[in-house]
């Protein structure tokens, strides 16, 4: 369905807002997302216990809220099977949305990223449409056209407690026609949204054939760095992959995730010392990636992303 794919300038997407410096999914990752020159943003959907679509990117709470200190929900705790993975904690659909709005933000990797961390307890999970309208009030602000990426997560687990992210998606009213972009593992999931911008995630680099199918449905394929950078048995990074050259004779876009800037995430010849948390050349990283054809980075430092991409050669240069 996207045989009528035309080339354009790559865009830097925003993975949970500018996560690297504020915590993750809150207005306040968003809004600096964008003011340091994102395209878009990626937001993880989940719905609370009454329906509402919420951004976070897990169904269990305490990793990035401080759900643990509030006493009045101590007997919400609970040990679940979430895709295969036995978890024990808060559940966001144990919730009702006025409940949630009670809890606070945190950062994910509080020793990793201190700077984010100082704003822990600064703002509650947002919903979708806060989103949305933090999106349309920024693309007005500055005239530039934003977009959003929005990635349905947990689907089946959600939909065994009553909650069907398409369904509820539908029933919210988002205007799907206005710069979104549905992303999901789940084939179902993705199918079942009623957008004209679906893209396909995948694990693994996806099979000839399974790009052939996800052709059939969607815009595009989300893969990690490694299927468009393979790394050698030291762990460095040179040519690319055909990955992306396969995907765009199929009609189908490429994004990338996740980009990020501590040497810990990055290929052994892009590290700057040896501090695992230390920061390392990760425009060099993402302007590999701009040069192997990507059309998206998702990215935890948009700022850095943008430095790689105005390293290619004919792009008019971003701010």
């Amino acid at each position: 369905m996207a045989a009528r794919r035309t080339p354009r300038i790559p865009a830097v997407i925003a993975h949970r807002g500018a996560s690297a410096h504020r915590p993750e999914h809150t207005l306040g990752s968003y809004e600096l997302a964008f003011g340091l020159g994102a395209d878009s943003v990626e937001l993880d959907v989940v719905a609370t216990r009454d329906g509402v679509l919420v951004c976070l990117h897990d169904v269990e709470l305490s990793t990035t809220t401080d759900v643990a200190d509030h006493k009045a929900y101590a007997d919400r705790k609970r040990t679940l099977e979430v895709e295969g993975e036995t978890l024990t904690g808060w559940f966001v659909h144990d919730f009702d949305f006025f409940e949630l709005r009670e809890l606070r933000t945190r950062e994910r990797w509080p020793r990793k990223r201190a700077t984010s961390a100082a704003f822990d307890g600064r703002w509650p999970v947002p919903t979708v449409a806060e989103v949305i309208e933090l999106r349309d009030f920024e693309a007005a602000r500055s005239g530039r056209r934003l977009g959003m990426h929005l990635e349905l997560k947990s689907p089946q687990h959600l939909r065994a407690h009553g909650l069907w992210l398409p369904e509820l998606i539908a029933e919210a009213g988002v205007d799907v026609a206005t710069d979104l972009t549905f992303m999901s593992f789940d084939d179902e999931a993705i199918r079942g949204v009623d957008s004209p911008r679906r893209y396909r995630l995948f694990e693994k680099s996806p099979t000839p054939r399974e790009l052939g199918r996800v052709a059939e449905y969607a815009d595009g394929i989300g893969v990690r760095r490694k299927a468009v950078l393979p790394k050698d048995v030291a762990g460095r990074v040179g040519d690319p992959s055909k990955l992306v050259e396969k995907a765009h004779r199929r009609g189908l876009e490429v994004l990338v995730w996740t980009h990020r800037p501590e040497n810990q995430h990055l290929p052994s010849n892009l590290r700057i010392g040896s501090a695992p948390h230390g920061h390392g050349d990760a425009a060099g990283e993402a302007a590999m990636l701009f040069a192997a054809g990507i059309d998206g980075l998702i990215t935890d430092v948009p700022e850095v992303a943008i430095v790689g991409r105005n390293r290619l050669p004919g792009l008019p240069l971003a701010h």
